[in-house]
């Protein structure tokens, strides 16, 4: 990356903190500083935060970098527009302590709620909100029940039966596909009592040579190859696009919807108490 900041990208601090991630408090680089920009440092141990917040892997190298360039970035706009531009530079100080603030609030409310939310959704639950709720939930993508297997290219699969056990026609073939893939498999894919995104299952599948729908709607079973790999594709079932989905295929996504209502609703009816309680144990002065 460009450098007319003065950055200084510490490489080996950001690939040995990966070995410390997930065991921060206890690992021996606590408070390394990973980048530099001017007089401003990033330690280590807020890396690791502001990337748990983010949703970012830390032990993704590559989205570790990315992380750790775009907060130099971030650091070296700062502090160019604090120096050519010091009034507009006021009002975004200004406008990120009052969004301290809000941030402080939700927190503060959270913490303090937490421990009288309910968090159990029974099935009654769950199945009147998505009786209620259905059109919320229509697929933009097909689900599908599949097998999904991807072997290095080369690999003398027939002699293994692999080429017809995929099919699973009997009840030993997923056997043998198991123990083929235990031992060879890139990505192995098969579980037939849930469902899954087609999206997401072909996401490293070469699959722009077939038309996704006829793929789908035919519950296509087709092996094919590149340079790379031999692909096997089983679809046994599938749900249509711009339908909702099966009610377990939302449990999950149903129940934590319902348990942010629920806090929401305690946040409404104790927001004023709390803002008050913590008032109270503040010297607030207002000169007006």
């Amino acid at each position: 990356m460009a450098n007319n900041w003065n950055i200084y990208l510490i490489r080996a601090g950001i690939f040995a903190s990966l070995f410390c991630f997930g065991l921060l408090t206890s690992c021996s680089n606590k408070g390394k500083v990973i980048a530099k920009v001017n007089d401003t440092e990033l330690l280590e141990d807020e890396a690791y935060i502001l990337m748990k917040h983010l949703g970012i892997n830390p032990d993704d190298a590559d989205a570790y970098r990315s992380f750790v360039e775009e907060w130099c970035e971030n650091e070296a706009l700062k502090t160019e527009m604090k120096s050519e531009h010091p009034n507009e530079w006021e009002l975004v100080r200004l406008r990120s302590e009052s969004f301290a603030g809000d941030l402080s609030r939700i927190f503060l409310e959270e913490t303090a709620l937490l421990k009288d939310l309910d968090t159990i959704v029974d099935n009654q639950e769950i199945l009147d909100y998505y009786e209620s709720h259905k059109a919320e939930f229509v697929l933009h993508d097909y689900i599908v029940k599949a097998l999904y297997l991807k072997i290095p290219a080369g690999l003398d699969f027939k002699s293994e039966e692999v080429h017809t056990s995929y099919l699973l026609k009997n009840d030993k073939d997923l056997m043998k596909v198991d123990s083929y893939a235990k031992l060879y498999a890139q990505n192995y894919h098969f579980n037939d009592s849930s469902w899954v995104y087609f999206n997401d299952l072909a996401k490293d599948i070469p699959v722009t040579k077939y038309n996704v729908d006829n793929l789908v709607l035919n519950r296509t079973k087709t092996y094919f190859s590149d340079e790379n790999f031999t692909y096997f594709i089983n679809i046994i079932d599938y749900k249509l696009k711009d339908e909702a989905p099966p009610v377990d295929f939302l449990q999950n996504e149903i129940k934590n919807i319902i348990v942010a209502n629920r806090l929401q609703e305690l946040k409404e009816k104790n927001e004023s108490k709390m803002i008050q309680r913590i008032k109270k144990k503040h010297e607030i002065i207002i000169n007006i």
